[in-house]
């Protein structure tokens, strides 16, 4: 039987799961006094503890020991995306991005935008499942959706950090492989299935935000989001 994962941001400082942490470890995996457990806090490290007591409100743990801790990876990836009218796709997208590993996921409406609103609750908790079922190490931040011009305020231009945007043009841009430089801080600004208007393109192209294209095929806005970041990802492997 497998060691079960749990996320607490300060397990040093609060021996405790959390409320819903604390029901699947009573009703759903039924651990009881002396069960092994796993605790990621979302910054870098795991702990190993044993349960102390375990009811479906609260859920103590003792004996914890770091296990494993890892550095910020030298690049980061911040996706910034236009959500689609159905939001089981964004939630996919989500999940997916965590799993392979990401900073930050962010939400704007520009001028085709199928949806001006967003409920960030529900994507945290799917970023916490993502985490605990990869392994990984850091938790994602989800940001709420903001407008299109507060975007371009939001993120000003700074050293080791680069601005790109995926644009669909005649002839295409350059490749995402292309554009990118190694070991920087990635804002990437996915638009909706619209696409960005001609005047966005410019305010974009006018910020020096770089231009970039995934491939001969229109892509889906997730699946555009998906495949950049995984993208970045094999780039900086090699």
């Amino acid at each position: 039987m497998s060691i079960p994962v749990f996320y607490e941001p300060n397990p040093i400082a609060s021996p405790f799961l959390s409320e819903e942490e604390s029901i699947h470890a009573h009703r759903v995996l039924r651990l009881k006094t002396g069960d092994p457990i796993f605790i990621l806090n979302g910054k870098g490290q795991k702990f190993e503890a044993k349960v102390d007591q375990s009811t479906s409100k609260k859920t103590s743990f003792h004996h914890l020991k770091e296990i494993e801790s890892s550095e910020m990876p030298p690049y980061a990836i911040h996706l910034w995306i236009a959500p689609t009218k159905q939001m089981e796709r964004m939630e996919w997208m989500v999940e997916k991005c965590a799993e392979f590993g990401i900073q930050s996921i962010g939400f704007f409406h520009s001028r085709y935008s199928e949806r001006k609103e967003i409920k960030t609750q529900r994507l945290e908790k799917i970023v916490i499942s993502a985490l605990k079922q990869s392994k990984n190490l850091f938790l994602p931040s989800i940001y709420p959706i903001i407008s299109f011009k507060d975007l371009l305020k939001q993120i000003s231009p700074k050293e080791q950090e680069q601005r790109l945007f995926a644009y669909i043009s005649e002839p295409p841009s350059l490749s995402l492989n292309k554009s990118l430089q190694l070991n920087q801080s990635y804002h990437i600004l996915i638009g909706p299935e619209g696409d960005f208007s001609k005047e966005e393109s410019e305010i974009l192209l006018s910020n020096d935000w770089t231009p970039f294209g995934l491939g001969k095929a229109i892509l889906r806005t997730e699946t555009a989001g998906l495949a950049a970041t995984h993208a970045i990802h094999l780039l900086h492997e090699n």
